[in-house]
């Protein structure tokens, strides 16, 4: 694969996550781990290696906001517990 290729691909799946962290509402869940810096390249990595990018953009394009991910999502299993986590921080402070 020609370089320039792989940069629009990367370019393409990384503006996917990004829009996919903020239409689930995880973006402060996230950038507030400890660890956030391997939660993140992991994420990353997953994103980069799903074969459904197109249905995903088409997903996002038809939601400004959703409780989840779809189901194809390679990153919602995380998204989940994340959301689990802003729920279980609420709780505590409440």
């Amino acid at each position: 694969m020609p370089l320039l290729s792989l940069y629009k691909r990367m370019m393409r799946k990384a503006d996917l996550m990004e829009r996919m962290i903020d239409t689930v509402d995880v973006r402060d869940a996230l950038e507030t781990r400890a660890d956030h810096a391997n939660v993140l390249r992991r994420a990353a990595n997953r994103c980069m290696t799903c074969a459904e990018p197109d249905a995903c953009q088409s997903w996002l394009a038809e939601h400004d906001h959703a409780d989840e991910a779809p189901g194809y999502c390679r990153n919602h299993d995380m998204f989940e517990r994340l959301k689990h986590d802003i729920e279980a921080e609420r709780l505590t402070h409440a």
